[in-house]
């Protein structure tokens, strides 16, 4: 059963919607860094209830613009449409505000989740996965599969997350995954840079309306999900496999298992973090697989421009991935002065640029070993 992506709404501190932020990020734009340490979405730019925690209200604004986008008004019981929402970690920042009029279930990482359910009578399956910086990809993972094997007709899928607090800044710090202190934090994370120490946190989240291609009308259709595949890679809790052979495989695994071979893939979106190992992984599982420079897909990776959406990274960057099959533009790798030469990948630097897209493959990696990566076919949708 075919599952195609109908409806894109997102928050991210590039933009508080969907095509603000995707034209910022065309432009080459890095959002406004805080003082916080990070790339905060901006305060303003949450419209959610007031009794709502800011990971609540960026999962309200997101499922309201992609419903929009969808062009679907959920009015009566919806008992096949299901929920697959998911963060990293429950809003930690609330604990830096003593006494709070917050209830304790809303520290649960399931909080975004069960307002979705409160606001809207999504009454199918109800999940929250927890997987890292994984966890957006995995719950659009998840949302396919529901429909696929029957279990839904149209499913909301993704995820949100909030991450600047001290809590997670100085754990981070102390893991040594934090770009250098010194670097203004617009240019710190470096993606496959020869000068890269670490990525920057941020904030965000995007949310997608996945259904049935039998129930969706001409035009109305971002990309089809094709296949995705989990994996692991148990090397240490920020340790990844510098050989990249984990990832390789599994990406080999996905194309075998979808019939496709490696020119048939026009665009990777990378996880792509601005650490030392990660992007060395990464690019050579993607020579393994790819061949060199010359015989790969375009490259892309955005958290130099928006931070390190850790829980959300994955929702939040395929929602670029999608966007540019509709449009058929690559963003560029943002802060990327000098690739380094251990990283051989053909990516888009310095400006965006117009390609043919047809298929795209999207990879997110998290702490602890989590590995996603999933295929998207162009749809219908008309170039914005």
């Amino acid at each position: 059963m075919a599952v195609v992506v109908t409806g894109i709404g997102l928050v991210s501190p590039l933009g508080a919607m969907r095509e603000s932020s995707w034209q910022r990020l065309l432009q080459h734009d890095a959002a406004p860094a805080a003082s916080g340490g990070g790339f905060p979405v901006a305060a303003e730019s949450l419209n959610g209830p007031e009794d709502c925690t800011p990971l609540e209200q960026m999962a309200v604004q997101a499922a309201a613009e992609a419903f929009s986008d969808a062009q679907l008004e959920l009015t009566e019981d919806a008992p096949r449409f299901g929920c697959v929402v998911g963060t990293s970690k429950g809003p930690l920042g609330l604990f830096e505000r003593g006494p709070s009029p917050f209830s304790f279930d809303q520290l649960w990482p399931s909080a975004p989740l069960s307002r979705l359910l409160r606001t809207w009578p999504l009454r199918g399956p109800a999940l929250s996965p927890v997987s890292a910086c994984a966890t957006g990809l995995d719950a659009i993972l998840r949302g396919a599969r529901l429909i696929e094997q029957g279990d839904c007709d149209a499913v909301l899928a993704g995820s949100v997350d909030a991450s600047l607090n001290d809590y997670v800044l100085h754990s981070y710090r102390r893991l040594g995954v934090l770009a250098q202190r010194d670097l203004p934090l617009e240019t710190a994370c470096r993606p496959f840079d020869l000068d890269r120490s670490g990525f920057v946190i941020g904030e965000g989240g995007a949310l997608f309306v996945l259904q049935r291609e039998e129930d969706v009308q001409p035009g109305q259709s971002y990309a089809r999900f094709l296949d995705g595949i989990n994996g692991s890679d148990a090397t240490g809790l920020t340790q990844v496999d510098r050989s990249g052979v984990r990832l390789s495989r599994l990406l080999g695994q996905l194309l075998i298992r979808s019939g496709l071979s490696t020119s048939d893939i026009d665009l990777l979106n990378l996880h792509g973090t601005g650490t030392r190992d990660n992007d060395l992984a990464e690019a050579r599982a993607v020579r393994d697989v790819f061949g060199p420079p010359d015989q790969q897909p375009w490259s892309t990776a955005s958290k130099g421009a928006h931070g390190h959406a850790l829980g959300a990274a994955g929702s939040l960057e395929l929602a670029w991935l999608l966007l540019s099959l509709r449009d058929q533009k690559i963003p560029p790798v943002f802060n990327l002065s000098q690739l380094d030469p251990a990283c051989p990948l053909r990516v888009v630097n310095n400006e965006a640029i117009s390609a043919e897209i047809s298929l795209g493959l999207k990879i997110s990696l998290g702490f602890g070993g989590h590995q996603t990566a999933c295929l998207f076919e162009k749809g219908d949708r008309p170039a914005h």
